[in-house]
């Protein structure tokens, strides 16, 4: 009995471990052919007059990495900000030809910041940097596109925590940006919090889930003090629909796609995906001076003029920067345009269909600027000869 039973025990093993390595093979095959494909794409582009590349390029006296994307090199230069901070998703150097942004508008660059993705894989030695480190690598390297496309301005999107640096950055340097973007604006991450707190209670209630309303009463109101209290806060934010709208159980925004983009980059090695997918992002949270600082920010109080046009774009039931937030700095600020989008089907992660919204929304505030530049210039141009006619 005992003898038939361990080898029963052993097929199931071996069984097990057999299935194991089909999976594990076919992932790599997947992979594989997913560099296959995005490299061939790569290279059709770059035939037909476009770009689309990775680059190794030094910032603040260290290698970090970015990924150019477009259909055409004379279009104008748009630099992406990733959140986080440290996850460099969606939009790191794994976008590449994995997600449909604005590339058809714009060379769109994706950079994996310091302390994220590629360059995090490469630096490791560097996790606690801080906020202004960062900011003088993004100076360097909007002067870097500046000069390699050969273009006065260009613009930036920032996307959650890479909103404060963009936004700062929009203030900073007028004479070197066309425009900014602000995707899921943060602006005042305390207040966030604060909002944020209430409605976790309501949501809870409404849910049943009142384990979690009392785990909630026990940390008190945020901000916290304790790295404990704080990663007990995130970790109640992940049972709620804070990030994610869901429509009828099902989330509408495609996690698994960022895993798969992230798999499937021909830029990254399996220990660079990992440490994109999960190392980067726990090291920010954990040990960045870079997370303290920015825990301290009021962009409300900080900024109160801005020279170039503002766009920013907030999910309808985004909690984790809530839209009302968002309007109260537009109410105060000062710039020469400035415009809201807010889309319906989203929370703090854009939903499939409102993607698509939101791009061509950008795609049109871009060409628009663009086509009328043209027109001043030819305005100009006639008003030369009008002149040297009279």
């Amino acid at each position: 009995m005992r003898k038939i039973l361990f080898k029963t025990v052993l097929h199931l093993l071996a069984s097990v471990s057999l299935m194991f390595l089909i999976i594990i093979g076919g992932l790599f095959v997947m992979r594989q052919l997913s560099f296959q494909s995005t490299l061939a794409q790569a290279d059709q582009l770059n035939k037909q007059g476009g770009i689309s590349e990775m680059r190794e390029v030094s910032l603040g006296g260290i290698s970090q990495y970015i990924a150019i994307e477009g259909e055409n090199r004379d279009n104008p230069v748009c630099l992406f900000l990733h959140g986080g901070p440290g996850l460099s998703l969606p939009y790191g150097i794994s976008g590449r030809h994995q997600i449909e942004t604005i590339s058809s508008h714009c060379n769109v660059v994706y950079w994996d910041q310091r302390g994220a993705g590629k360059t995090f894989s490469d630096q490791k030695g560097d996790p606690d940097f801080t906020y202004e480190q960062l900011e003088s690598d993004a100076k360097e390297l909007i002067a870097y596109l500046r000069e390699e496309f050969e273009q006065d301005k260009i613009y930036l999107v920032g996307y959650s925590w890479g909103s404060v640096l963009g936004l700062r950055l929009a203030k900073a340097l007028p004479d070197q940006l066309a425009g900014y973007f602000g995707l899921s604006q943060v602006v005042n991450p305390k207040a966030s919090e604060r909002l944020l707190y209430e409605w976790l209670l309501e949501e809870f209630e409404t849910t049943g889930h009142h384990h979690f309303i009392t785990q909630l009463r026990q940390l008190g109101l945020p901000p916290y003090e304790k790295q404990s209290s704080q990663q007990a806060f995130q970790e109640l934010l992940t049972q709620s629909n804070a990030y994610v709208k869901w429509n009828e159980g099902l989330p509408n925004v495609n996690v698994l796609q960022w895993f798969y983009q992230v798999f499937a980059c021909p830029d990254l090695s399996i220990g660079e995906a990992y440490d994109t997918l999960f190392q980067a992002s726990d090291k920010m949270l954990n040990q960045g001076k870079y997370w303290k600082q920015l825990q301290e920010v009021n962009l409300i109080e900080e900024i109160k003029q801005v020279q170039i046009p503002l766009y920013f774009v907030t999910g309808a039931d985004d909690y984790i920067c809530p839209v009302s937030l968002v309007e109260e700095f537009m109410n105060q600020v000062s710039s020469s345009e400035k415009e809201l989008l807010v889309l319906e089907h989203s929370a703090h992660y854009f939903s499939v269909e409102d993607e698509v919204k939101m791009y061509d929304w950008m795609k049109g505030k871009i060409k628009g600027a663009h086509t009328n530049e043209t027109s001043d210039e030819e305005q100009t141009v006639g008003d030369v000869i009008s002149n040297l006619l009279q």
